[in-house]
């Protein structure tokens, strides 16, 4: 998403993107509440999520400033209206998917972005869901899951490095 993270931070830092309103769908998620922690840290002030309402108040004192009921058949039309107020074109410039299911949560997004929306898709995109029946098919390619909007960045996110990155690794000996 190159939204920038100084470390350490510095006194009184406000991000240049501070007032972007940023979707974080599936919010509740482990990776969703990290991502609402981090970008509250660092003064990103319209944090929008989405999660199941036993979940709203707890992502709200994390962070969040409004939370939506993904379950919700008019959620798409709400997180719509609930930017109509702002001048920036698109409604959420910053998107991020926290489950990647091609049949759960990329349809609804793909008609949330527009054309200068940017998705960063956690991977991999869950293609078939699981059962006692039949195994798991999965994608490493988020831009081809669904019909995204012409001018939509749509991008995947692989965390399965992450202890290769010193600043959050464990075994950093520094």
């Amino acid at each position: 998403m190159k939204l920038p993270t100084p470390w350490p931070k510095p006194e009184g830092y406000e991000p240049p993107r501070a007032n972007d309103r940023i979707l974080i769908w599936g919010a509740a998620s482990s990776v969703g509440q990290l991502i609402i922690q981090v970008l509250k840290y660092y003064g990103y002030k319209h944090i929008v999520g989405t999660a199941s309402p036993a979940h709203h108040a707890y992502l709200k004192k994390l962070g969040a400033a409004e939370v939506y009921d993904y379950r919700s058949p008019t959620v798409v039309d709400d997180l719509l209206k609930s930017a109509q107020g702002g001048k920036e074109a698109p409604a959420f410039p910053l998107i991020v998917d926290c489950i990647g299911s091609q049949e759960r949560t990329l349809p609804p997004i793909s008609k949330i972005a527009q054309s200068g929306s940017t998705v960063a898709v956690m991977l991999p995109v869950i293609l078939k869901h699981a059962s006692n029946d039949t195994a798991p098919e999965y994608s490493m390619d988020a831009s081809t899951s669904v019909a995204w909007a012409t001018g939509v960045k749509v991008s995947g996110v692989r965390t399965h490095f992450y202890w290769k990155v010193s600043f959050v690794s464990a075994t950093d000996s520094n």
